[in-house]
């Protein structure tokens, strides 16, 4: 199955839309709407992370949010068991935060480390959320500390090991 281009597109406005406002397009089936897409970058530049996940939930959908040098965001919505990223139009490197859902547990997946290890350069902190918790990934010094992997590009980013439950977090917020 060939899959569709994905073609450059500009950050994302960060506006938090009333919770009324994203139930209904998400009802309505409007996944690529400005109300859910910009009410996710808020959401993700917040540190809500745990709403942010229950709106890829409820629309059984992984989405991505990219944040950049200077702080613009772009949100991508995917499927149920996968999210691709579109190019960021305009976008400064280091690329200050990937985040992303899946759809229970929240651990590096193999497509995961595949994107960690080909940013390795260019990226800072990954974190992925699951339905209750989320864990943090951030490039290190080789040799220091737990890594995904001992050796290449894995080995500059910390263990996926240590979950953060959002129960944990002050105020329901992650403040990095």
């Amino acid at each position: 199955m060939t899959q569709s281009p994905l073609f450059p597109r500009p950050p994302v406005e960060e506006i938090l839309h009333e919770p009324e406002e994203v139930k209904i397009a998400i009802e309505e089936g409007s996944h690529s709407s400005h109300t859910i897409i910009e009410t996710i970058a808020a959401l993700a530049k917040l540190g809500r992370f745990e709403e942010l996940w229950k709106i890829a939930d409820s629309m059984s959908k992984e989405v991505s949010v990219l944040v950049d040098a200077v702080g613009s965001v772009w949100v991508d919505i995917g499927t149920k068991s996968s999210v691709r990223l579109a190019p960021a139009q305009g976008s400064v490197i280091p690329f200050r935060l990937w985040l992303h859902t899946h759809p229970h547990d929240a651990y590096a997946s193999q497509t995961d480390r595949g994107t960690l290890a080909g940013c390795s350069m260019i990226l800072q902190e990954a974190i992925v959320l699951g339905h209750d918790h989320m864990v943090r990934l951030q490039r290190k010094p080789a040799g220091i500390g737990r890594s995904l992997e001992d050796y290449g590009p894995l080995s500059t980013w910390t263990s996926d090991e240590e979950i953060v439950l959002y129960s944990n977090l002050k105020g329901g917020c992650y403040d990095r």
